[in-house]
């Protein structure tokens, strides 16, 4: 008898238990996403000068970069562009503190970045290209005629990179393949034939002068 009532008791709490356990969600194991390589480029319209970093000697990280590259363009820095804040950057942002009219420190706080952000809205000579997103394997060839995006991007390295003086107008034209043969035979090393395929595209990509990826 005793048996039996425990099996009746029992019963209901074993039904909820169940119940209970079928509502509860089984957890998905999180995905791990993919690492994003950052891209310096130059462009301060991702920082604000409340969160951006404190740059000094020694820091080493995409903004160091952004911070070269704009002051690279504004005739304030001629360093590496490498991420790496050495002496010659020290100097550089001096300078241009000096020019605002900011305590010369040399280092890269929240007044020097608003400095640098109002420099930047005020556009530079000529943005940096950004040839990272380009694969040699898939870009197009490019040669006297062709017309396009990846016209103008290479029309913009190269006169970044001092090998062409024209309009940045899309357009491959003769002065734009004169460029281009001046940039494969001192730069690149390459048979200068005015055409921009899958080598000199890498040449190009890969280029240790011009701007990169920081890892």
């Amino acid at each position: 008898m005793n048996n039996q009532f425990t099996k009746i008791a029992l019963l209901p709490f074993s039904i909820v238990s169940a119940i209970t356990v079928a509502i509860i969600p089984i957890g998905k194991p999180a995905i791990a996403q993919p690492k994003v390589a950052a891209v310096a480029d130059g462009n301060m319209t991702e920082y604000q000068p409340a969160s951006a970093p404190t740059l000094r000697r020694g820091s080493r990280s995409q903004a160091v970069k952004d911070v070269q590259l704009l002051l690279n363009q504004n005739k304030f820095y001629y360093g590496k562009m490498d991420g790496i804040y050495g002496p010659r950057m020290y100097s550089s942002v001096v300078s241009f503190q000096r020019s605002r009219n900011l305590p010369a420190t040399g280092v890269v706080n929240s007044k020097t970045w608003e400095a640098l952000i109002d420099l930047d809205k005020r556009k530079s000579p000529t943005r940096f290209a950004y040839l990272g997103k380009y694969s040699p394997s898939t870009a197009p060839m490019l040669k006297v005629g062709s017309r396009g995006q990846a016209v103008r991007d290479v029309q913009t390295y190269l006169k970044q990179q001092g090998f062409y003086v024209g309009q940045v107008d899309g357009i491959y034209g003769r002065a734009t393949a004169s460029a281009v043969k001046s940039f494969q035979q001192n730069r690149a090393k390459l048979t200068a034939d005015g055409i921009v395929g899958s080598t000199t595209w890498q040449a190009m990509i890969n280029d240790k002068e011009g701007p990169f990826t920081i890892n």
